[in-house]
């Protein structure tokens, strides 16, 4: 279908914002304008518009200054990080709609562009749940563009919500059900549980996160690092901590002498500890480029994978797939039933232990370790890796939306 047809994308994960949901929506765009015009409504601290490309427009509108400053930033001290999540905790059940002055201008806006220049089709992702606000507001001014919701995450399903937010994202659900053509979410679990909740949409798709580079690194070539070298590359939060992961590497440096390792925390708040007996064995880095980040995995021995078990399946995190395409080994301490666990047993590209049983990390460290000593490195072949691009994912939401706008003629 020609780039004469209009998509707007309702989105506050844009430049400058930065964070795996920014990247999604970066794939979107990058891979959608060279066959549609796409309008993106999305946040900033002020008013302002930019030409991306030829095809590409972008509305800024701001949100309150105060959940601006509450925003995380590296170099905030553990103090201080805390004490931003807390209040941001607060204020989520205090403020039900703390991005109201964006939703209400960005909805502004895409009725306004409508008006002089009609969308073909709308996108929105979420969270937060204003962005398919916005999308519902205009949907009910214009009922007969098809609008695509991108749910990243679950709604009223997600587990770590109280009654009061749950019960007003079903709320929000029941105007999806009603107005949307297609959801769209990262794993099939998910998909399948928005299926249960909104049944009177007609579509649903899978569309992954994924890797979104051009590096490859040559696998004929050794990358060997003098001493085990672990890589972990993002933040820490909640139960998701290295606590189990550095108790293993505790116990088999004490149990064998043989056992010397180092680990690499790129892009993490200091918001862990490291016991005694290993600290100068576990290094801090500040966060790095996307492109540098990639690099870096490249050159670690293994790169790890923390995710806890929880009541939500369906979780494969952003950064498995970035680890995935270096084709290095991934250490995988994460619900062991789950589809990254199963991904990574698929592609024979790592090793797979439960989040929290310590034996089984100590037995999956070992082996890791033990291919490292003989030189073996498993990792995905190059078709598995290409599988896994974000232009293999977006190429699917295009047929999909190229199915819509035709079966809407």
């Amino acid at each position: 279908m020609g780039n004469n047809k209009r998509i707007a994308l309702i989105t506050t994960w844009f430049p400058p914002q930065q964070s795996v949901a920014t990247n999604r929506m970066l794939a979107f765009v990058e891979y959608l304008s060279a066959d549609f015009e796409l309008e993106i409504f999305c946040l900033d601290t002020k008013n302002h518009q930019v030409k991306w490309n030829d095809n590409v427009t972008v509305h800024y509108s701001p949100s309150s200054t105060l959940f601006e400053k509450l925003k995380d930033i590296q170099s905030d001290g553990p103090l201080l990080h805390k004490m931003k999540v807390g209040t941001r905790i607060i204020l989520s059940k205090v403020i039900k709609n703390p991005l109201i002055k964006w939703q209400k201008a960005s909805a502004n806006k895409l009725i306004e562009r409508h008006k002089v220049d009609n969308f073909d089709l709308i996108i929105s992702s979420f969270s937060p749940q204003e962005a398919h606000l916005v999308a519902i507001e205009f949907c009910k001014h214009f009922s007969t563009i098809p609008w695509i919701a991108d749910m990243r995450d679950e709604m009223s399903a997600n587990p770590y919500i109280d009654q009061t937010t749950k019960d007003n994202l079903k709320r929000i659900e029941q105007d999806v059900d009603k107005h949307a053509t297609a959801i769209l979410s990262v794993s099939k679990p998910i998909v399948d549980d928005f299926r249960q909740l909104c049944p009177n949409v007609q579509l649903f798709e899978e569309i992954r996160n994924g890797f979104n580079h051009e590096f490859r690194r040559d696998v004929n070539q050794s990358t060997k690092n003098q001493v085990f070298t672990l890589g972990y590359f993002g933040t820490f939060y909640g139960s998701r901590k290295p606590t189990i992961l550095f108790e293993a590497l505790k116990e088999l440096k004490l149990e064998n002498d043989d056992f010397d390792f180092k680990v690499e925390i790129i892009g993490a708040h200091q918001n862990y500890s490291v016991p005694a007996e290993i600290a100068e064995k576990v290094h801090l880095y500040p966060a790095l480029s996307y492109l540098d980040a990639i690099k870096k995995m490249a050159e670690m021995d293994v790169n790890v994978q923390l995710h806890p078990r929880s009541k939500q399946k369906g979780i494969f995190t952003g950064k498995l797939f970035d680890y995935i395409s270096v084709q290095k080994p991934v250490l995988a301490l994460v619900d062991s039933e789950d589809v990254a666990a199963q991904l990574i047993q698929e592609f024979s590209c790592g090793y797979v232990a439960e989040f929290s049983e310590l034996e089984e990390n100590k037995k999956m460290l070992k082996s890791a370790f033990e291919d490292w000593k003989n030189g073996i490195i498993p990792h995905a072949n190059n078709e598995q890796v290409e599988s896994l691009h974000r232009k293999k994912q977006v190429e699917k939401l295009k047929s999909l939306i190229d199915s819509i706008l035709v079966s809407n003629l």
